[in-house]
């Protein structure tokens, strides 16, 4: 086999994401009503109550809810081909100037932040439901990619990445020979 099958496993990408690091999230603004502060906690109960039994979360948004230090986490997929890896980011509602990629150490880092429209006065809100902050993704590069050569585009709501592989990388396995005793 022409490849370490540690590059493969799926946590390898994100394992720098599992520190705990947080960024803030807002849904909307808070003076909103006292109403809605008591339904945002209600849902949060049941929520975590479902979740106690291993059911899943009433909540399937792409973005998280607002609250216990939840951070917004934009939905990815990272697929290869023979010539590169491609990642696609859903990032609906953020701007172009918004977004920022960078390489640092063989990590490949997305930033951005989804802002809240501006506010007329005298408008009144009834339900917010979308989250609003800023966000941060970082995946761990494959020792093949060439970050040099990395290129993005946005379209619809969607970061597309291409980041291409290097040929000259060596596997890291080697056959080891067997003697007679």
């Amino acid at each position: 086999m022409s490849t370490s099958l540690s590059k493969w496993a799926p946590w390898n990408w994100l394992r720098k994401e599992q520190d705990g690091r947080a960024l803030p999230v807002r849904r909307g603004s808070k003076d909103v009503s006292p109403l809605w502060r008591v339904h945002d906690e209600i849902d949060r109960v049941f929520d975590d109550f479902f979740r106690g039994f291993g059911l899943p979360s009433l909540f399937t948004d792409d973005w998280p809810r607002a609250g216990d230090g939840a951070m917004l986490q934009p939905r990815l997929d990272i697929t290869e081909t023979k010539n590169a890896y491609e990642i696609s980011v859903e990032v609906p509602g953020v701007e172009q100037d918004d977004l920022e990629l960078s390489v640092q150490d063989g990590v490949l880092i997305i930033r951005g932040e989804k802002r809240q429209e501006k506010r007329e006065d005298g408008e009144r809100y009834h339900r917010i439901e979308r989250s609003y902050g800023a966000f941060q993704r970082e995946l761990n590069l494959p020792a093949d990619a060439d970050a040099d050569r990395i290129e993005a585009n946005v379209r619809g709501g969607v970061v597309r990445i291409k980041v291409p592989r290097r040929a000259d990388v060596a596997s890291g396995a080697r056959r080891i020979a067997i003697s007679n005793a």
